[in-house]
């Protein structure tokens, strides 16, 4: 019996051009390295729409690289609400370190 492991190809739509704001909808940008679970959760908890974005970035050196992102698109209060509990989750997940 196998279970089917959920992965951020699974949660992303096509990769499209957005621009902020544009009909009252608004991106969170989910940074590298979050649990698949939790952008789940998010996306359950709060109704908001998964997509793939596209962002240029460098090294020292100058070597340029593209990275793929995962936004999850709503209307500004919920990303704002979303936003918040991302926060929250990490201060909770990371706060037994400073002791």
């Amino acid at each position: 019996m196998s279970e089917k492991v959920l992965r951020i190809e699974d949660l992303l739509g096509e990769e499209e051009e957005f621009v902020e704001g544009q009909e009252g909808l608004y991106d969170l940008v989910i940074p590298p390295g979050v649990p698949v679970s939790l952008i789940h959760e998010l996306i359950l908890e709060f109704d908001l729409e998964p997509h793939a974005k596209t962002s240029s970035g460098s090294v020292e050196e100058g070597e340029l690289f593209d990275m793929a992102l995962v936004v999850l698109r709503g209307d500004l209060e919920t990303v704002q609400r979303a936003e918040k509990y991302l926060f929250d989750v990490f201060d909770e997940r990371i706060g037994c370190f400073g002791d």
